[in-house]
């Protein structure tokens, strides 16, 4: 990592709502920010002299905008970039390497529930380091910060990722484990049938939990077992959080894109501000 974090500036106000996440993030944790706008190039039309146009007319609102926030956030190096091309493309490479990579999201009219999301589900699948969406209007709304445990490495990034913010945040922290996943043959659950969780599915996350309170002695930590499949014990958790984390067991590669089918539905349906979680590399 290189003590920086990116973050996607479209001039829309769900782009507002990450740039002032993503501030506030840094300031905390002593982070650069890299503002990056893209020109996206891939369907237009114009000529070259008017795509230079766009490229000058990009690079000074975004030189604005920076001066904006350095003014507000005396204390962090801000700089801007303009790339030109794929904004899903460009963006994911430009953060390969950073801490995280911030983008935002909002909610479409017409579908409740769900979020303009397609765009931000490639980035987070694509992405090779972890991604905060934020959701338009939730940046600081909610209360409590969601951890999704599921016993894997990747949960436990995600875990000392959520105690920290939710540390920070001075928030409570709430560790869901969705016991009760439905085998991959089955189609649907006996509603009669209710089994209780066993003892190894209560030291799953007693042992992602292990440790927290030593670390974080004023952290409050709410463990839940819950019967429901993993993204609708999360989304049920997360209406009127501060703050969603889940770790992500995609892989990626050229050409092809992969995320984690909990994760990918959670940031499709997202409720409150949410980060995914990738473990830092193994040097």
């Amino acid at each position: 990592m290189n003590n920086r974090i990116v973050v996607g500036v479209s001039g829309k106000p769900s782009g507002d709502s990450a740039l002032n996440w993503a501030l506030d993030f840094a300031s905390a944790h002593h982070t650069d920010v890299e503002l990056v706008h893209v020109v996206d190039d891939r369907w237009t039309t114009l000529t070259r002299s008017l795509t230079g146009t766009a490229l000058l007319d990009a690079e000074h609102e975004l030189r604005m905008r920076a001066e904006q926030a350095s003014a507000k956030h005396a204390n962090l190096h801000i700089h801007p970039t303009v790339l030109e091309g794929s904004p899903v493309d460009s963006l994911v490479e430009r953060a390969d390497g950073s801490d995280l990579l911030v983008i935002g999201s909002h909610s479409l009219g017409r579908f409740e529930g769900l979020v303009f999301s397609t765009r931000s589900a490639h980035i987070a699948a694509l992405a090779t380091v972890s991604v905060a969406v934020v959701k338009h209007g939730n940046e600081t709304a909610g209360t409590g910060v969601v951890v999704g445990v599921d016993g894997s490495a990747s949960s436990v990034a995600a875990v000392e990722f959520a105690a920290k913010e939710a540390d920070r945040l001075g928030q409570s922290l709430t560790a869901v484990y969705a016991w009760q996943a439905l085998a991959p043959w089955r189609n649907e659950v006996d509603e009669y049938e209710h089994p209780d969780p066993t003892d190894s599915d209560r030291l799953v996350l007693s042992e992602a939990l292990a440790g927290l309170a030593e670390e974080y002695p004023d952290l409050q930590v709410t463990p839940r077992l819950s019967r429901e499949l993993p993204v609708d014990a999360l989304l049920t958790a997360s209406a009127g959080a501060r703050l969603l984390v889940v770790g992500t067991h995609g892989r990626h590669s050229t050409g092809q894109m992969w995320l984690g089918s909990v994760s990918h539905e959670l940031v499709l349906a997202l409720r409150c501000t949410m980060v995914v979680v990738r473990p830092a590399p193994i040097a």
